[in-house]
């Protein structure tokens, strides 16, 4: 599994579950994720993707996630 699967896997469990290894979510905060783990927690997306950039200049790297309820899309 490669870095940006992992962090996928634990931005879908997090908004699945508020919560991720000992840790819990609120709605609305923004979760930052590095390999596979959590460097920062902030309350807007700016925060967040200056914590990332602080730490993995590189913009393929890392993501920044919004702890919401997942969404159900239906196309018919």
């Amino acid at each position: 599994m490669n870095e940006q699967q992992r962090d996928r896997e634990i931005a879908q469990r997090i908004c699945q579950d508020l919560r991720w290894n000992g840790r819990s979510f609120q709605l609305g905060e923004y979760v930052v994720l590095l390999d596979g783990d959590i460097i920062a927690v902030t309350a807007d997306p700016e925060g967040a993707i200056k914590a990332l950039r602080s730490i993995a200049p590189d913009s393929s790297r890392g993501m920044v996630v919004e702890v919401s309820h997942p969404v159900v899309d239906v196309i018919r």
